[in-house]
C-alpha cells in the first residue's frame, strides 16, 4: 500500500487502467447496470433535480474491498450547467466492493459495458505520452489550464485523486451517432490526501475539448 500511496503524495508515477470489452479482471467497469450496493440506495437522489445515470465503477487501487462509483445527469445540460465543485453535478460514491445489480434502475443504455483493466505503473512522463481511460495518482492532466477548476479544492485541502479521460474510449464503447458523456474531454476526481489515508472522494470538476 505504501508505494501506490505515493503516485499520490510525491506524485512521481501514477496507475493507468485501460478499457475490455471481454475480460473481467475485477477491476470495475462502465457501462451496464451499476453495482447492486445502489438497489436500495434511491434516497441519494431523492433530492436532487436531475435524473441520474450509472456511468462506472473501478476497485481503489489503494484499497481492493472498496470502489468507487460516479453517476451522472441524464441530461447533457444538467452536467454542463455544473460542472465544477462545490457545485459539480457529478456523484462519486465510494461503497464496499459490490457485483452488478441485477436490476436497470440507473443503466444508461447508450454505454456498450466494458471491464477496467489491471493497472500498470508508469512515470508521468509516460503516462502523458501513452493512451488510457483512468489515470490514478499523479497530477492532473488538465485539457483547459485554468485555475478556477481547482482552486477552491485546494483551500478545502482536496488533492487530484485520479482522472477519467474520454480520449481513452476504444472502439464500440458508444455507437457512432451518440454524443461523449463529457464532450470529448475528462473527468477529475479529488480526495482528501494524506501519507495513510485516503477521504471524501468526490468529483472536482470535468472538462470538454
Amino acid at each position: 500500500m505504501e508505494n501506490k500511496n505515493n503516485k499520490l503524495v510525491e506524485r512521481k508515477e501514477s496507475i493507468i487502467f485501460q478499457l475490455d470489452k471481454n475480460q473481467n479482471v475485477g477491476n470495475g467497469w462502465i457501462g451496464g447496470n451499476a453495482p447492486a450496493y445502489f438497489d436500495d440506495k434511491s434516497e441519494l437522489f431523492n433530492e436532487t433535480e436531475s435524473e441520474y445515470r450509472f456511468y462506472l465503477c473501478f476497485v481503489s487501487p489503494l484499497d481492493n474491498n472498496n470502489m468507487i462509483s460516479i453517476f451522472i445527469p441524464k441530461e447533457y445540460e444538467n452536467r454542463v450547467s455544473k460542472n465544477i465543485y462545490p457545485n459539480c453535478s457529478l456523484y462519486a460514491f465510494e461503497h464496499p466492493n459490490s457485483e452488478e445489480s441485477l436490476a436497470s434502475t440507473y443503466t444508461e443504455f447508450a454505454i456498450v459495458k466494458h471491464y477496467i483493466s489491471e493497472g500498470i505503473i508508469v512515470s508521468e512522463e509516460q503516462a502523458f505520452n501513452t493512451p488510457f481511460f483512468i489515470k490514478y495518482g499523479g497530477n492532473p492532466f488538465l485539457i483547459q489550464e485554468e485555475e478556477y477548476y481547482y482552486i477552491e479544492l485546494e483551500k478545502d485541502t482536496y488533492s487530484f485523486l485520479c482522472q477519467i479521460d474520454e480520449d481513452g474510449y476504444p472502439d464500440g464503447v458508444f455507437d457512432s451517432r451518440t454524443s461523449l458523456p463529457f464532450g470529448f474531454g475528462a473527468v477529475y476526481l479529488y480526495a482528501i490526501v494524506t501519507e495513510d489515508s485516503i477521504k471524501n472522494p468526490i468529483v472536482g470538476y470535468w472538462q470538454y475539448s
